[in-house]
């Protein structure tokens, strides 16, 4: 199983763990780890660290953060140069949920890839879908 870690401003990590737990039950070989505060950078990535070591199960770990270039990003794309670690911007609450349902199945670099294009695909305007299937 693939863990993931969600970093994020403030607690939008483990609301988002919390709400995909709700849809879903328990989720394991997860955390999350809030960004801010007085918390030096050091400090904040030796807690990522030991994020990624709690969740590890052997086939590596994702990190998903809130915003590329934003310092949960930053902070994260230092664990890179391990490459039993990935990297993904932009959580939304699709992407917990097509990475806890794959996250047996694929390697790590497909299940990146798969949630990656996932995330990216679920957002959308409602007012052009709904104009779109009205106009049929």
């Amino acid at each position: 199983m693939i863990g993931f870690v969600v970093v994020t401003h403030g607690r939008l990590g483990a609301e988002l763990i919390s709400t995909a737990e709700f849809i879903l039950g328990r989720i394991d070989h997860s955390a999350s780890v809030s960004v801010g505060g007085q918390a030096t950078p050091e400090d904040m990535r030796a807690q990522i660290a030991a994020a990624i070591k709690s969740v590890d199960a052997g086939r590596g770990v994702i990190i998903l953060t809130d915003m590329f270039g934003g310092t949960p990003s930053n902070l994260s794309l230092s664990f890179l140069a391990d490459n039993r670690v990935e990297v993904l911007t932009g959580v939304n609450l699709p992407m917990l949920i097509k990475l806890t349902q794959h996250r047996e199945k694929l390697t790590l670099a497909d299940l990146a890839k798969t949630v990656g294009e996932y995330g990216r695909s679920s957002i959308n305007v409602a007012g052009q879908i709904l104009s779109q299937r009205n106009s049929h």
